[in-house]
């Protein structure tokens, strides 16, 4: 068994106050997951939720976080008790292009939040399309956003973009 003090809904905005977990400390065990019933591709379940935590308080648990299935979770911070990174924080599952100068990636962090911790300089959010057109492009694609940047896109012109 690795099993998970909390393990969060399939809805948007729900919150987590005033916690402790104790001893989650064996067999890959956590405090919190991810996504309720979303444990396979049948769920159909797109993840990527906002929870919102505050008050939390860990005794002898390494592991805080391990996402499940769809690997796609948004944990506000309120307070900076889960991140540790401050009030208005993120942890978010890793991928590639989370990969930015406000937020920690490295392998203790990836460890500890099964992803990453971002500082309250930047927002996580979800992007979801609903109900699109039939044979559209976006049909069954992953998608990825990239950091806007003024400098960059002001100098484009037509024939660079």
């Amino acid at each position: 068994m690795s099993p998970h003090g909390i393990i969060t809904p399939r809805t948007e905005h729900f919150e987590v106050k005033n916690v402790r977990f104790y001893n989650f400390d064996f067999n890959n065990a956590a405090a919190l997951g991810s996504c309720s019933h979303c444990f396979h591709g049948a769920a159909t379940d797109s993840g990527a939720r906002t929870i919102t935590f505050e008050g939390l308080e860990f005794f002898d648990t390494p592991r805080k976080i391990r996402y499940q299935y769809p690997w796609k979770a948004i944990f506000y911070d309120r307070d900076g008790s889960l991140t540790g990174q401050g009030a208005h924080s993120f942890a978010t599952p890793y991928q590639k292009h989370h990969e930015q100068p406000e937020c920690q990636f490295s392998e203790e962090v990836i460890d500890e939040f099964d992803g990453i911790t971002c500082d309250p300089s930047v927002q996580v959010r979800r992007v979801a399309f609903h109900s699109p057109a039939p044979g559209s492009l976006f049909a069954g694609m992953v998608m990825r956003f990239i950091r806007y940047d003024d400098d960059f896109f002001g100098v484009m012109s037509n024939e660079t973009q």
